[in-house]
């Protein structure tokens, strides 16, 4: 919450925010957003159209739904060019983890159904594979995706499951959703995920989740690399340093948090 000097509660700021956060999560109408934020239609209408004013928040004309606007895209570009967030401070760990593997290092996060990679520190190999920084897939996609769900709230990954295409990228794409439920279960149980040729034929991801105070995924931090350098042994190794720094990583945001 923002205070002014005598300790009052600058609640439009407050509630600006907590709209934008309700829009990170899905469109929504007028009276939806009121109902989420719990605030009369005309004080939520004049949130809206001043966060519409800057760009935060644009509306669909026909149906009438309210989603993020390029604003909100502008901020994530900070991130991806490390600028803003814990990637801005954790850019040491995510070099130590690149150096120690010597494979790709990738962060990403959710975008609507789709995860984005925000953050990438490619392998010294001339062999290697990449995210590429400002790419998309569906969040079912390869570890990263899946890092992403499991560790959501579980109402928020219900209705997103609900209706998400699970459209294949490579013929290892999982697209079946009770199968996808099944792995998601087992990646919250063992904390790490990991893929195999999901995202790109001949790749293997290794990821864990980078979390907030509660426990719920901030970002997906992965190591990725050709299968044909990526052994039992290899992965295993991996999978250490890849849990050591999330843990290390998401220690320091939950501390910040705190301390807000």
């Amino acid at each position: 919450m923002t205070e002014t000097p005598d300790g009052s509660t600058v609640r439009a700021v407050s509630r600006a925010i907590d709209i934008l956060f309700a829009l990170g999560h899905n469109p929504l109408t007028l009276g939806d957003v009121a109902e989420v934020v719990s605030l009369s239609k005309p004080t939520t209408y004049r949130l809206l159209s001043t966060l519409r004013a800057k760009g935060m928040v644009v509306q669909d004309q026909a149906s009438g739904h309210y989603g993020l606007g390029p604003g909100c895209f502008h901020l994530m570009s900070s991130i991806s060019n490390g600028n803003a967030g814990f990637i801005f401070e954790a850019t040491d760990a995510l070099e130590q983890l690149r150096d120690v593997t010597a494979e790709t290092v990738a962060v990403h996060v959710r975008a609507g159904r789709s995860r984005i990679c925000v953050k990438e520190l490619p392998s010294p190999h001339l062999i290697r594979y990449i995210a590429g920084v400002g790419v998309s897939e569906g969040i079912h996609t390869g570890s990263a995706g899946k890092t992403l769900l499991a560790f959501m709230p579980e109402a928020e990954r219900e209705r997103l499951l609900k209706d998400l295409p699970l459209n294949p990228t490579t013929p290892n794409t999982i697209t079946d959703l009770e199968t996808l439920r099944a792995q998601l279960k087992s990646i919250a149980a063992a904390g790490i995920a990991h893929s195999h040729g999901e995202r790109a034929m001949g790749a293997v991801g290794v990821t864990a989740p980078i979390t907030d105070a509660n426990g719920f995924a901030l970002a997906a931090l992965s190591v990725i690399g050709p299968e044909g350098r990526l052994g039992k042994e290899k992965i295993a190794e991996i999978e250490r340093h890849v849990r050591e720094v999330a843990a290390r990583i998401s220690a320091t945001v939950s501390g910040a948090s705190e301390v807000d």
